[in-house]
């Protein structure tokens, strides 16, 4: 007779076992069924996604986080099972030191796990593998086959400098593969230990903490198949990971549940005349009120550069004021700026529409579309001076056409008489000219110039200097300073101003494409410099009431889309969060009127809305079917509050609060007029009250 002793011993033992050998929870698992053969995440419809939202056709839940090469994953059935492969060679693309090609899966929340993938190497020319504990576009580990027989595990931290990779290898070694064969890449992950196999043998085991949670992903950069993806986890860690994820889903739902929601204001039918982004806004019948102008062009010369077609004017509530061209659906698209504005140009209280069509400038007058007057365009010769445009001349020849092809229009106070009524024009990217408002030449220079100039009176003499790119020029045209030579790329976006709010000198933050974000002083000195990727055109504003002064939002496209970064106003990295992977011009948005602004992601509604400063989506737009190829915030009711402007080429809606302003003062920031508008333009939203 056993003893009651070692009865319960062998029952402790027993329980023991059951919970050792306790069998895994599955996170994730996908063998590619699920999708059709051929191209894998193919975009649903036209648009450039650098500013518009294209949603892709059905991926079973992977996102593909570069935007250089996604053609190259295509999805193939042999021997009636579907396989993920990709084929290309990213070694060809003049991106391939810094943006390597990725799709990933799972949330940001999964900290302990194994992942374990089967793939095919069909060639072992270059890097292919695994990632796990992906936080970013940037951040993440990474087990994979190297060129001929080598194996690494290694971690990406951003990247070292200029266009050069932010890996640290963590272990390497070698084994050998054949291009018939299948092997099971696994990476096993608790707290900081790593441990990665092959078929079953332990390559590495390693410790390291830089990365304590994130989604998995495919990393490949030559020709590979990928078969089979599961992500398992305990038990302890999948219950951990869902109360984790509903306490973040309870806080979410709270934060919105504060929020006024996006109330149906109007919606206005463009069918035919509709267009991408390339809408312009201002008062164009005189009435006070808000009226559309939208935009249709022929694109030539590889699709960068274009002739205006059409031009639609409609009055506040839609209704037809003018139309100058022929519409045609087909011209709807952009991927560039398009030179027009609606301005006051001549003085006389009332706008016109002044835009660039082939050899002309044309002045039209805002309220009937007829023409008042037109000026020739400068000649396009390329004068020996313009070193910078040595970079760009294999893709953005002026020389293309005699004339100038006008990439964008901008109204600056130049000559002093206390109105924004001369004005800049220029190529892409290396030469403008200032005009007066008779269109008199008052200088021209040369710089890498970037997209769009900014405009501020720094030495408070009634005229405004013009920064542009890396460069700030005096109302005279003379070069104050230039960073030329000291970058690498183009400046995307330019904000100055005096971001700490306590009557400092004034500071430049710019969005400097591959060169990150850089902050300077009033001289030109840079102040702080973060490599953080392809940093599209920033903008300023009230993000973070916590923090002192304004804080600066910028978003990455090219290479690893939808990165967000805020920083202080003095240039420290606040946080940063990717939601989704697109462009998007992250406008800032006064909803709540309390002096806490939010961040215009997109209109869609499962991954855009408006996201507060710890990158959390306050505010979703209604599942209505409304557009979600471009957007805009635009206080345009009256009430200081802005409303949300979401289109696409067949109509427009616009979204104010549904809840009116409850306080004794309301926030009333001041923007940069209307007549500057442009895709590249950042929005600084300066802080005022009623």
């Amino acid at each position: 007779m056993i003893s009651i002793a070692l009865f319960f011993t062998c029952l402790m033992s027993a329980i023991a076992s059951q919970n050792i050998t306790q069998p895994d929870s599955l996170l994730a698992y996908c063998n590619f069924s699920k999708l059709p053969p051929g191209k894998f995440g193919e975009q649903t419809g036209k648009g450039f996604p650098e500013y518009h939202y294209i949603p892709r056709k059905f991926t079973d839940g992977w996102e593909i986080v570069n935007n250089r090469g996604p053609d190259e994953w295509k999805i193939i059935n042999q021997d009636e099972k579907n396989s993920l492969y990709y084929l290309g060679y990213n070694e060809t693309a003049w991106t391939h030191d810094f943006t390597y090609p990725i799709i990933c899966y799972g949330d940001s929340l999964w900290k302990d796990y194994t992942l374990e993938v089967t793939m095919t190497p069909l060639s072992r020319s270059d890097l292919n593998g695994i990632i796990f504990r992906y936080r970013d576009g940037r951040h993440y580990y990474m087990f994979g086959l190297g060129k001929t027989d080598t194996v690494t595990l290694r971690y990406r931290d951003g990247e070292k400098g200029f266009r050069q990779d932010g890996w640290h290898e963590l272990a390497s070694s070698r084994f050998p593969t054949n291009t018939t064969g299948k092997y099971i890449l696994k990476a096993v992950v608790r707290g900081q230990a790593i441990k990665c196999y092959i078929n079953g043998k332990e390559i590495f085991s390693v410790k390291d903490d830089r990365y304590k949670s994130g989604k998995t992903g495919l990393f490949a950069t030559s020709p590979v198949a990928f078969h089979e993806v599961k992500v398992v986890t305990s038990p302890e860690a999948r219950q951990q990971y869902l109360n984790t994820k509903e306490e973040r889903e309870k806080e979410t739902a709270a934060l919105r549940l504060e929020n006024p929601r996006p109330l149906l204001w109007k919606r206005i039918k463009t069918k035919g005349f509709g267009a991408a982004r390339a809408m312009r806004l201002g008062d164009l019948d005189g009435d006070g009120t808000i009226d559309f102008l939208l935009i249709q062009n022929v694109p030539f010369f590889e699709s960068n550069y274009n002739q205006i077609s059409c031009l639609t004017a409609l009055d506040s509530n839609g209704t037809l004021l003018w139309q100058s061209g022929s519409p045609d659906p087909d011209n709807a698209w952009v991927s560039y700026d398009v030179a027009v504005q609606i301005h006051d140009i001549d003085g006389d209280g009332h706008n016109e529409v002044i835009y660039a069509q082939g050899q002309w400038i044309k002045i039209l007058d805002g309220k009937t579309g007829k023409e008042k007057n037109r000026f020739p365009v400068p000649a396009s010769t390329i004068t020996p001076e313009e070193k910078s445009w040595l970079e760009y001349k294999h893709y953005y020849r002026r020389d293309n056409l005699p004339w100038l092809n006008v990439d964008c229009i901008a109204f600056a106070d130049l000559t002093g008489n206390g109105e924004a009524r001369d004005i800049i024009i220029k190529d892409r990217y290396t030469r403008l000219w200032a005009y007066n408002n008779h269109f008199d030449l008052l200088w021209t220079a040369s710089a890498n110039l970037g997209h769009f100039p900014a405009f501020y009176d720094s030495d408070g003499g009634g005229r405004d200097e013009v920064y542009i790119g890396y460069s700030k020029f005096d109302p005279d045209g003379k070069l104050i300073w230039t960073l030329d030579g000291q970058t690498g790329e183009h400046a995307d976006g330019v904000c100055i101003g005096d971001f700490s709010l306590t009557g400092k000198p004034e500071t430049v933050f710019i969005g400097g494409s591959d060169d990150g974000v850089l902050l300077l002083d009033g001289s030109g000195h840079i102040l702080k410099h973060h490599m953080v990727g392809h940093a599209q055109t920033p903008s300023a504003g009230q993000f973070r009431p916590d923090i002192p002064g304004l804080e600066f939002c910028d978003i990455n496209y090219w290479g690893e889309p939808g990165l967000i970064t805020i920083y202080s106003c003095t240039g420290e990295k606040l946080t940063d969060f990717e939601i989704i992977h697109s462009g998007s011009p992250v406008e800032p948005v006064n909803w709540r009127g309390d002096g806490t602004e939010f961040i215009f992601l997109s209109a869609d509604t499962a991954g855009g809305g408006l996201i507060d400063g710890w990158g959390r989506r306050a505010v979703l737009l209604p599942k209505d079917d409304h557009p979600q190829l471009a957007w805009m915030a635009r206080n345009i009711t009256g009430d200081p509050r802005d409303e949300l402007i979401v289109w696409n080429t067949d109509e427009i809606y616009i979204y104010t609060q549904d809840r009116p302003f409850a306080g004794s003062k309301i926030y009333s920031p001041v923007r940069q007029p209307l007549y500057n508008e442009s895709n590249y333009a950042p929005v600084v939203s300066w802080p005022a009250w009623k």
